[in-house]
């Protein structure tokens, strides 16, 4: 078996739905090499730490990192956006750092509250209280809003009814028709962020975070945290961020390295050449600056890594990955249990 790693993993400090032991175990039993913790806007706490440590001794290893929600680069605007900056080998301690994630996690609230409001004006059934209660009342994500809607049956009808008029609209607008054929590919588990909970929805559920630090503050935040700062899944922020300005950040050093393993999920749909395409780009940047290249499954869920794993033709990629930012002799080992 292939020593597969996974840069790139969330669990139930942020909206993942493991906690960090199950992921452990379940990285574990799956033969993962290395993996990295990487929540939203979110770091483990001391006693987290402690209870890593504790674990049993195994070729499975961890990474301590973050997922910083950040806005693009200033040179961008006025297009705003945001973008996602994977932090590794970072100290969850770091005053900056945590002073971040406590805005970070009250501008998540905020933005939850105003989603819960658009749904609202759609038909939708649905409360704050439904969504602190499935995320437990820490980090609110959009998987956690998914699940409040489910909680009630009448709002399967709402959501069928918005999808028969994006399928009657598909039927005459070329544009429309493209974003439904990709949903219809993707499947169920993702009708809701097309037809309402992503910045290019069919329907207006979606808000933006009132807090995020630009990509260059982000990238500091890790820094200075002891950590390296990679882009993540560029693929989102495509439309916003052609590859010519990532190039210049890249060439720019202002990020320590890119992910080239992400996108699973976009495989079997009709954007599969063009993610291929892009993965191949940026690669070649990243070896053309002597950057890291990063990734992983981006797992939520025990199906997110089981799959990842199983696809070994796309999860091979990883191997190594940890080997090269260590390399740089820029990280410390303290926050993993490479030591």
């Amino acid at each position: 078996m292939l020593p597969l790693e996974s840069l790139h993993t969330h669990t139930t400090l942020s909206d993942g739905k493991m906690t960090h032991r199950e992921l452990f175990d379940l990285a574990e039993s799956l033969g993962v090499a290395i993996f990295a913790y990487t929540d939203h806007d979110a770091v483990p706490s001391p006693e987290t730490v402690a209870e890593l440590r504790a674990f049993p001794a195994s070729k499975t290893k961890w990474i301590i990192g973050i997922e910083i929600t950040a806005n693009l680069p200033k040179e961008l605007a006025p297009t705003t956006g945001a973008m996602h900056i994977i932090g590794l080998f970072l100290d969850p301690t770091n005053d900056a750092l945590v002073k971040h994630c406590e805005l970070a996690q009250r501008a998540r609230i905020k933005r939850m509250q105003e989603i819960v409001m658009n749904l609202q004006n759609l038909g939708f059934n649905i409360t704050a209280e439904d969504c602190l209660e499935m995320s437990g009342g820490e980090s609110v994500g959009r998987p956690h809003i998914v699940q409040a809607i489910k909680k009630y049956s009448e709002n399967n009808i709402v959501m069928e009814k918005i999808r028969l008029e994006m399928a009657d609209e598909a039927s005459r607008n070329p544009d429309v028709q493209e974003k439904y054929a990709r949903m219809i590919q993707k499947g169920e588990s993702q009708y809701p962020y097309s037809l309402f909970l992503s910045p290019d929805s069919y329907r207006k559920g979606y808000a933006e975070h009132d807090y995020m630090p630009d990509l260059d503050e982000a990238a500091k935040l890790i820094r200075d945290a002891g950590g390296v700062a990679v882009l993540a899944h560029y693929f989102t922020i495509r439309p916003k961020m052609p590859l010519e300005a990532l190039d210049r950040v890249l060439s720019e050093k202002r990020l320590d390295g890119v992910e080239v393993v992400y996108g699973l999920r976009e495989y079997g749909t009709s954007d599969e050449k063009e993610m291929e395409k892009e993965r191949a780009a940026l690669r070649e940047m990243s070896k053309k600056y002597g950057l890291i290249s990063g990734g992983g499954s981006d797992a939520h869920t025990r199906e997110d890594l089981e799959r990842y794993v199983s696809n070994e033709w796309f999860s091979k990629e990883s191997v190594g990955m940890t080997e090269e930012i260590l390399t740089l002799k820029r990280v410390s080992k303290s926050f993993s249990s490479l030591e």
